[in-house]
């Protein structure tokens, strides 16, 4: 035997290595590791307004088909909302919204341990990411439930191939979990198509009906979701095209995605490198060219919703990871072939170093997800000050009924996750739980708004008002216009400035958060000054 026969032989068998004893045994003390890990950081985690936004939306509405109408053009498709309904239903607590983020995170990271093709060491390292150690885990989001489906496609797919109607059922629930999700399913279907294509023996009439039925069941949860979010109502968070060229955009997006939402997978790395990087991770599937043709599409057409619709961050990027992992999975016996030389192909070196790749984009995962953990395990990563103002608010029992106003409104979304005082929206001029992001609405206001607003409720009411001002009165610059959200303003005079620290008294200054939800902490018409939290 060659040296370089035998060097490939030794690679297989890392690849392929069957599931001994002693392995079992490391994969239930890495779940139980990954479990404390995580665990430590939901217990310390504070909800911040997106995660308590979906849930208020799911709680809204007398029945499950008045919710429906609420979250229609929302943004997001139905799943996750109706999970989040049904789950309150059953317990009664709000505490089903970590909760169920944590559970799929588990059962993805069960399946990825005991089912997946993927050596150990690649395995840990996917476990230890971003994805599943913070933002499918920690994360209260609709987006850890598609990485979930997408393993259980990947793990059922080879048995389902070519008879039933199960992963067309996935499909069409995939496309309902995100926006991001749909595209991965319309690409998935593409794999699935060119896939039967490939295999002469595949191209009868039973295999290619059976795939046929299977796509129109998931492009009926494409025009769900479709119906679901369009139009949406937060037009405020669409691209805003008119200071841009659109072709310039696209042309961007396809030559060097890491430029848009895809690059999120690997902060501070130069973008063209980055585009390498998501280009190379792919190369690794022309094993099966079907997969590699739809990861490729996938990528270009996540890289051009990006520009062209809507930005994303992290969270949406890991949807297309997964996604490219579902397709490393379900390819993997060829990869394997190809490492060992039992599958000759010209190509055989580039999917080497494809794999390589993909080991690297894992590692750069890696990195992202300990550091969050660390300081959200630490407590320097605090997402949001809802918890600490909801603490404050229930130590002082006059504040129990407390009209609470937020200057920018947003900032107040997560407070029905901890307290349930009722909150003013000045720029909608109503009592809700929830802003809507829409160009039609008032966009502009001003200190002296704020002001007279919390004047006028405390008049009708009789109840204490709670003002929060993420802008440092003493520190902000006067008549100077501040940007806040997509396209919200807020500006205040000097004046005005004056009249509402003479007519308020200061109760807390929290520290920073990580996406910018903190506040000062302001008593309306105060008795007397309080010692003020900080």
């Amino acid at each position: 035997m060659s040296t370089e026969t035998a060097h490939s032989v030794g690679l297989l068998e890392h690849l392929v290595r069957p599931r001994t004893r002693s392995r079992r045994i490391f994969e239930w003390v890495v779940l139980a590791a990954w479990l404390v890990a995580v665990g430590l950081q939901v217990f310390h985690h504070v909800m911040f307004r997106d995660e308590v936004r979906a849930l208020t939306l799911a709680l809204s509405g007398d029945s499950i088909w008045a919710m429906l109408r609420t979250i229609h053009g929302e943004g997001h498709p139905a799943v996750w909302y109706l999970l989040l309904r049904v789950a309150h239903l059953v317990f009664g607590s709000v505490a089903v919204l970590p909760a169920l983020a944590l559970l799929f995170a588990t059962a993805a990271v069960a399946l990825l341990l005991f089912r997946s093709p993927f050596p150990l060491i690649l395995t840990v390292l996917i476990i230890a990411g971003d994805a599943f150690v913070y933002e499918y885990s920690v994360m209260a989001r609709n987006y850890g439930i598609s990485a979930l489906l997408l393993f259980v496609i990947a793990a059922n797919f080879q048995a389902w191939r070519t008879r039933g109607y199960l992963i067309g059922g996935l499909l069409f629930i995939l496309a309902n979990t995100n926006v991001i999700a749909a595209i991965m399913t319309g690409a998935f279907l593409l794999f699935w198509f060119l896939d039967l294509l490939e295999e002469r023996v595949m191209r009868s009439v039973p295999s290619l009906t059976n795939f046929f039925v299977n796509a129109v069941i998931a492009t009926a949860g494409l025009i769900v979701c479709g119906i679901t979010i369009l139009p949406t109502f937060n037009d405020a968070a669409v691209a805003d095209l008119s200071m841009n060229s659109p072709v310039e955009l696209a042309l961007g997006a396809l030559f060097n995605p890491a430029s848009t939402t895809p690059g999120a997978l690997f902060l501070g790395v130069p973008t063209p490198i980055g585009s390498l990087i998501l280009f190379g991770a792919i190369l690794g599937l022309l094993a099966r060219p079907a997969a590699f043709i739809a990861a490729f599409v996938s990528l270009l057409a996540f890289s051009l919703f990006s520009n062209l619709a809507s930005a994303g961050s992290e969270r949406h990027a890991l949807v297309w990871f997964c996604f490219c992992l579902s397709l490393y999975w379900i390819s993997w016996d060829r990869i394997a072939d190809c490492f060992s030389g039992k599958l000759a192909l010209r190509s055989n070196a580039i999917i080497r170093f494809g794999c390589g790749l993909l080991v690297i984009m894992a590692c750069l995962q890696v990195s992202l997800g300990f550091n969050k953990a660390a300081l959200a395990i630490g407590g320097s990563r605090v997402e949001s000050r809802s918890a600490d103002l909801a603490r404050l608010i229930r130590s002082r029992p006059e504040l129990a009924k407390a009209t609470i106003i937020a200057e920018p409104e947003y900032l107040a979304e997560a407070l029905p996750y901890y307290i349930d005082n009722p909150i003013y929206l000045t720029r909608e001029h109503k009592f809700g739980t929830y802003v809507r992001f829409t160009k039609k609405g008032k966009l502009a206001t001003d200190l002296g708004e704020t002001l007279k607003t919390g004047q006028d409720l405390r008049a009708q009411t009789g109840s204490p008002v709670v003002i929060l001002m993420q802008h440092k009165l003493k520190r902000i610059v006067p008549d100077q216009i501040y940007r806040e959200g997509y396209n919200w303003t807020f500006r205040a005079s000097r004046q005005q400035i004056d009249d509402f620290l003479s007519s308020t008294t200061l109760l807390a200054e929290f520290g920073p958060a990580n996406y910018f939800e903190t506040y000062d902490v302001y008593l309306l018409d105060g008795d007397r000054k309080q010692t003020v939290w900080r």
